[in-house]
C-alpha cells in the first residue's frame, strides 16, 4: 500500500463503515444511509466485526418495554493509532481513534537537539518515543527524508539513515506495524482531504519550519516520485552526495541560520518580531527568495491552492509575500495558511494511520 490513498469507497462493507462514522445506528437505519438491502447490511455487519471494526450491543428505547434495539457501533476501543511527526519546530506525538480524534499528544523539544550521529541510537529513540505512547494497532512516522514506495526503505539525512529498513525494524521491535511517510506528503495528502478538492484540483504543500519540504497531490493521489523523493528539497539528496535541490534548500534556509544555526524559521520570526533589525531583513530575503522558486512550481503544475504550514509569525509574512509575487505573474493559486494549526504534522500523520489502518483491516 502506498501513500496514494484516493479510490472511493464501493463495497458494501466500506459503506456501512463510513456511514457509522456518523454514530451508531440499528441494521435497518444503516440500511437507510446506505441505500443498500437489508441483507447486504447483514453481511456487511458481520465483515466488519470480523475485522473488529464494530461492534453490536443492545440499547433499550426510552420507555420502551420491549426487546432492547441491537445498535450497530465503531468498536474504537480496537483501534488506537499513535502518530510521530518529525518535521516540525519540535518533535510531536499523539494518539488517535478511528475517527481521527486526537486522544492526548506531546511535544518533545527541537529534534535537531536530539537527534544522534549515530543512526542506531536514532532508530531507538523512535522507538521509545512511540512505546512511551503506550500499545498501538498502527502507528505513523513523519519524517524529513524521502521513503522509496517500492521498497519502503528510508533514507533520511537528518537521522543519518541510508536506504534503512526503518518500518520494518520498528515494526518488530514494537511488535505492531508501523508506517514512515514523508511529512510534507503527508501533510499535502490530508489537506487535500480536508478542503475536499477534486482530483482535478492539484494542492502543493509547503513545510518551511526548518526544513524545505514540498508536498503535491496531483491527480487526486499524492506524487512521490520514482525514489520517493518528491516531498523533500533540503533533504531529497543522497546524504553521501550533493544535488541541486538540496543547494537550494540550503540557500534558502542560509538566510535564517547565520542568525539562528540550530533553530527555526519560527525562532528568527521571533526575533524579526521583537525588533531585531537583522532578523526582520533575513526574513524578508528569506521570503521573496523562496517565493520566486515557488513560482516554477505554479508555473508548472498550476494548483488550485498552495498550502503553507502554520509557523507563528512566519507564515503570514510568507503567505503575503507569495500572494504579491503570484498576482504580478497572474497566478490565480489561492495561497492559504494550514487551517489545522500548528499540530498540523501530527494529526496529517495520526489521520494517515487511521486510513492505513482501516484499508489495513477492510482488506483493500
Amino acid at each position: 500500500m502506498t501513500l496514494n490513498i484516493s479510490a472511493p469507497s464501493t463495497s458494501a462493507r466500506e459503506r456501512v463503515y463510513q456511514a457509522l462514522k456518523q454514530g451508531s445506528a440499528t441494521r435497518p437505519e444503516l440500511a437507510k444511509r446506505t441505500g443498500l438491502s437489508g441483507v447486504a447490511v447483514i453481511t456487511a455487519v458481520e465483515e466488519l466485526q470480523q475485522a473488529r471494526l464494530a461492534a453490536l450491543e443492545d440499547t433499550p428505547l426510552p420507555g420502551s418495554r420491549g426487546r432492547p434495539a441491537t445498535q450497530v457501533r465503531l468498536l474504537l476501543e480496537e483501534a488506537r493509532i499513535t502518530a510521530l511527526d518529525l518535521g516540525g519546530a519540535q518533535v510531536s506525538t499523539g494518539a488517535f481513534n478511528l475517527l481521527g480524534e486526537r486522544l492526548g499528544s506531546a511535544l518533545h523539544g527541537p529534534p535537531q537537539q536530539q537527534i544522534s550521529e549515530d543512526p542506531a541510537q536514532n532508530v531507538a529513540w523512535l522507538a521509545d518515543l512511540l512505546q512511551r505512547q503506550g500499545q498501538a494497532h498502527q502507528s505513523v512516522i513523519g519524517v524529513l527524508g524521502r521513503v522509496d514506495p517500492e521498497t519502503r526503505r528510508v533514507t533520511s539525512r537528518p537521522l543519518k539513515l541510508q536506504d534503512h529498513p526503518l518500518e520494518q525494524e520498528l515494526s518488530e521491535r514494537l511488535g505492531w506495524p508501523v508506517r514512515v511517510e514523508n511529512d510534507a506528503n503527508l501533510s499535502a495528502w490530508h489537506h487535500w482531504k480536508v478542503l475536499n478538492l477534486r482530483p482535478s484540483d492539484p494542492l502543493v504543500f509547503l513545510n518551511f519550519s526548518f526544513n524545505i519540504g514540498l508536498g503535491m497531490v496531483l491527480g487526486g493521489q499524492v506524487y512521490s516520485g520514482a525514489r520517493g523523493a518528491a516531498g523533500e528539497i533540503q533533504y531529497a539528496a543522497d546524504p553521501n552526495r550533493t544535488n541541486p535541490t538540496e543547494m537550494m534548500g540550503l540557500r534558502l534556509l542560509g538566510h535564517l541560520q547565520w542568525l539562528s544555526p540550530n533553530g527555526s524559521t519560527a525562532d528568527v520570526a521571533l526575533m524579526g518580531h521583537q525588533g531585531h533589525r537583522a532578523a526582520q531583513r533575513a526574513l524578508q530575503r528569506f521570503n521573496q527568495d523562496l517565493a520566486v522558486h515557488l513560482t516554477s512550481v505554479m508555473a508548472v503544475l498550476a494548483p488550485r491552492v498552495l498550502v503553507l504550514q502554520d509557523v507563528p509569525l512566519a507564515s503570514e509574512l510568507l503567505r503575503d509575500e507569495v500572494r504579491f509575487t503570484f498576482a504580478e505573474l497572474g497566478f490565480d493559486t489561492r495561497v492559504m495558511i494550514s487551517p489545522l494549526g500548528p499540530m498540523a504534522g501530527l494529526v496529517s500523520a495520526g489521520v494517515y494511520g487511521v486510513k492505513v489502518l482501516e484499508r489495513t483491516r477492510l482488506g483493500l
